[in-house]
């Protein structure tokens, strides 16, 4: 999807997502899911702090979300090692 397209209409953005076989909810899914991926993998925030990255209000729902997409709870997930094992800290660099 165009980013332009994203500045359209509600109606004309449904119709070209349709037009690709997708829907604002599926991209919002998947944008979410690689998100979390990248979040679980490759860095040293909470399961907590992951489920709020993401938009959602309660750890709860990031944790039916994992089941869905990798088969998981959050930290199954990231004891797994599954994904990129690139560590990013949270916290600033030390000086």
């Amino acid at each position: 999807v165009q980013t332009c397209a994203l500045r359209s209409h509600p109606k004309t953005l449904q119709r070209r997502l349709a037009a690709e076989g997708t829907s604002y909810a599926e991209v919002v899914d998947q944008t979410r899911r690689e998100v979390a991926q990248r979040l679980l993998a490759g860095s040293d925030l909470s399961i907590a702090q992951v489920a709020r990255q993401l938009g959602y209000t309660e750890q709860s729902t990031l944790t039916r979300a994992c089941r869905r997409w990798f088969g998981a709870t959050p930290s199954e997930y990231r004891a797994r090692g599954d994904g990129i094992r690139r560590r990013v800290s949270s916290r600033p660099p030390r000086r």
